[in-house]
């Protein structure tokens, strides 16, 4: 007996061992705009990084921000490249996110696309008119700042809420008379003749894209955060120092052509630091979504932000 119960305690003894000893799983959210993520993915730069600390990393792909909150909601995601909205309206819904980083991408990434034959020539001509948009993605904002200038609001349009990938075919078949689209979709469809710019997001405030964490991983393991800001940093480095071998390192894994993937990489911001002028252009979002009566809970914007992780990880 005395023998089974030590044999017993041994095994115990290394089952405990070699739990605190396996990997943990780091899972990453990307879409195909994250052209940083997707750059260091295909470099290697987050598993070396990570590594380090005794963690592996799982990529998890998504079409969208707001899906990418659905899958922080229900565990199943720990650091996402993320829109505007999106981590607005996870932290209004009680999701524990917190922004970490700015992340670099084309600030002219959004648009509002017609048909090239159609007559919708300004953005007072939308009144009226079945306009397609991602309701919750950073889109969603980035047409209200669009209509409130031109003397229109949400209401005078006839707003369908369609997914990113789903647009393109909604505007060719004439369900709609425009979409509100980002890169690299939005480029596809106008490089391949199907789609003309009314207006895009090159000059609008608040076009930001950013990293955020799932409070409970930053919270038990922050040198992991700060190991995939690190490996962001990394990224960043080497996009800024070959831009050409960063185009053709996006093209071997992405389902749209190079000629399309180029345009998204124009007009980065390298810096990964959060200004207190990107935080008051994110409390505006905020303030809208409240008055839109899109979020019921509001909360101190400043709340949304973490800038430790930056800090100890010492890149900006």
């Amino acid at each position: 007996m005395k023998k089974i119960t030590l044999t017993f305690l041994a095994w115990a003894v290394l089952a405990g061992a070699w739990a605190q000893t396996a990997p943990v799983t780091v899972r990453i959210g990307y879409q195909p705009s994250s052209s940083v993520l997707l750059v260091g993915k295909a470099k290697g730069f987050y598993e070396k990084e990570l590594a380090k600390q005794g963690a592996q990393v799982e990529w998890i792909p998504f079409l969208s921000g707001p899906v990418m909150i659905e899958a922080a909601a229900g565990d199943r995601v720990d650091l996402l490249g993320v829109g505007n909205m999106p981590v607005i309206t996870a932290r209004a819904g009680g999701i524990d996110l917190k922004v970490i980083a700015k992340a670099a991408f084309n600030p002219a990434t959004n648009a509002v696309l017609v048909r090239p034959d159609s007559p919708i020539q300004a953005l007072s001509d939308l009144k009226g008119r079945k306009v397609a948009a991602q309701l919750g993605s950073s889109v969603h904002y980035f047409l209200y700042q669009l209509l409130k200038p031109a003397g229109l609001s949400m209401n005078d349009l006839q707003l369908v809420n369609l997914a990113g990938p789903d647009q393109g075919p909604a505007l060719e078949s004439g369900a709609v008379d425009a979409i509100v689209l980002w890169m690299p979709y939005r480029t596809q469809l106008e490089l391949a003749g199907k789609a003309r710019v009314l207006a895009d997001s090159a000059h609008v405030p608040g076009s930001l894209s950013f990293y955020a964490v799932r409070n409970a991983l930053g919270s038990a393991n922050p040198v992991l955060v700060e190991a995939f800001l690190k490996a962001t940093k990394a990224t960043n480095d080497y996009m800024r120092k070959h831009p050409e071998e960063s185009l053709e390192v996006l093209a071997q894994g992405s389902q749209f052509p190079k000629a399309v993937l180029a345009e998204s990489l124009k007009g980065f911001d390298w810096s990964l630091h959060v200004t207190d002028k990107n935080i008051q252009e994110m409390k505006d979002i905020k303030d809208f979504l409240i008055s839109d009566h899109v979020l019921k809970n509001d909360f101190p914007i400043k709340d949304l932000f973490d800038s430790s992780y930056l800090e100890k990880a010492g890149v900006h």
